[in-house]
């Protein structure tokens, strides 16, 4: 079976790998759409028309890409400081039962 453990910082690593990746797809994004403005002038009538509203449509679901990406990153930072947090609690909370049982402090 996988290790499945979490590793606290791992989760902020991944969220940079994320946040890195964010400029070159506007770049690309930013690429394509002007060379399909550039190829798009050849169309004409219906064609030309219901190129116009695919391509609308799909640039405008691409535009949602960078901030759910942005918002990616962000939980996945979140998902370290919340686990950090939590491991510090019940650290703190295993030596205070330790103590109260004559173990280790």
């Amino acid at each position: 079976m996988a290790d499945t453990e979490l590793q606290i910082g791992r989760q902020s690593e991944a969220a940079q790998m994320v946040v890195g990746a964010i400029e070159p797809i506007q770049t690309t994004l930013q690429d394509l759409a002007t060379s399909l403005q550039g190829a798009s002038g050849g169309f004409r009538g219906g064609s030309a028309a219901g190129l116009a509203e695919a391509l609308e449509a799909w640039f405008t679901a691409a535009g949602e890409l960078v901030p759910t990406l942005q918002e990616y990153a962000a939980k996945l930072v979140a998902v370290d400081r919340t686990e950090a947090l939590t491991e510090a609690q019940e650290q703190e909370r295993f030596a205070r039962l330790a103590g109260r049982l004559g173990g280790p402090r």
